[in-house]
């Protein structure tokens, strides 16, 4: 597995056609592999902490060639991306290890509409939150109690674009913090095939870093 990371000049009218649109970045990460490459389904998430400077994140099984990316809405003389091997962190996940995470995440839950039943988007801060917490035990990890969360929910929204002739609408959630893995290789298997619903659509990739 490779993690890449790119960054986008918001200067730039390519750049903002892509973090306009969750379908036409999609479609871009993917022109990004070669006729004959297998990526897997790449995941991906854009950080925008740095407001001229989002940051775009690919999970693949190869390395993707973005120069076209770069050439639309980077900076084309100075090429940012960088990729580097995603094993050694897989690799050195242990019981007992604490570390800082960040998901976007597209939090969903199925009820009964009409007599029917959906896939349906949680609307408040506290269903999403719980949404999260009640899937640590599957993701291999310790997110706190219901009443001491060790995460918080940093950021929400709902994204409508284009998918062909129709419309596509997304409730999507970032949430950081704290997490204490439990189960090493369901918490591998979380960060590869990612959480949740949404892949496609920059939802679903979790990052590790160690805590400050």
């Amino acid at each position: 597995m490779i993690l890449t990371r790119v960054y986008l000049n918001t200067r730039r009218q390519g750049a903002k056609k892509l973090l306009g649109s969750p379908q036409a970045m999609h479609a871009a990460i993917l022109s990004g592999f070669a006729p004959g490459m297998d990526p897997g389904r790449p995941l991906w998430r854009v950080d925008s902490d740095a407001q001229l400077r989002p940051t775009l994140y690919i999970l693949s099984r190869e390395r993707p060639d973005l120069m076209h990316m770069e050439e639309q809405g980077g900076w084309p003389t100075q090429p940012t991306a960088r990729s580097a091997s995603y094993l050694p962190l897989l690799d050195s996940l242990d019981e007992g290890q604490t570390w800082s995470f960040r998901l976007r995440a597209n939090p969903t839950h199925r009820a009964t509409v009409h007599g029917k039943q959906r896939i349906v988007a949680h609307q408040t801060v506290a269903h999403q939150t719980e949404w999260l917490r009640g899937r640590a035990s599957s993701l291999g990890v310790d997110l706190g109690s219901p009443e001491q969360p060790t995460f918080n929910l940093t950021s929400r929204a709902v994204l409508d674009f284009k998918r062909g002739a129709g419309r596509v609408t997304l409730g999507v959630a970032q949430f950081d913090g704290l997490l204490i893995v439990r189960d090493p290789e369901a918490l591998r298997t979380a960060l590869v095939g990612g959480i949740g619903r949404a892949k496609g659509y920059g939802c679903g990739l979790m990052t590790l870093v160690q805590p400050r």
